[in-house]
């Protein structure tokens, strides 16, 4: 490997890095915005007459986004910037509180839905 392609190497990964935090923060924040309208304030009339979900399923998803966006921002963004954080044991407990919050979000919007 030349001595000009080392040079270039961590500026790629450098580059790599921002595009992904970038990517990965919009795609975060919009997932929480989004969970947050639906906390909220809920769907219009047109929106639940059109798909037939109660307002409490529409919360319970967005409570699920909410937590999606946490999980998304955790996993692409901040493990990358800070790996040594991601080896303690309580980011670890925190991310998987993360997913359980998530997961017991969603299954409730898909019980409440069914039931």
């Amino acid at each position: 490997m030349s001595l000009a392609s080392r040079r270039r190497l961590p500026m790629i990964r450098r580059c790599s890095l921002a595009l992904l935090t970038l990517v990965a923060s919009v795609w975060a924040g919009s997932l929480v915005v989004f969970g947050l309208l639906l906390v909220s304030q809920g769907v219009s009339q047109w929106i639940s007459t059109t798909t037939g979900l109660e307002a409490g399923v529409w919360r319970w998803l967005g409570v699920g986004l909410i937590m999606g966006g946490q999980f998304v921002f955790m996993f692409m963004v901040a493990d990358r910037v800070f790996p040594r954080a991601g080896r303690r044991l309580a980011i670890w407990c925190l991310e998987l509180t993360v997913v359980l919050v998530g997961g017991v979000a969603c299954a409730g919007a898909i019980a409440q839905a069914v039931l």
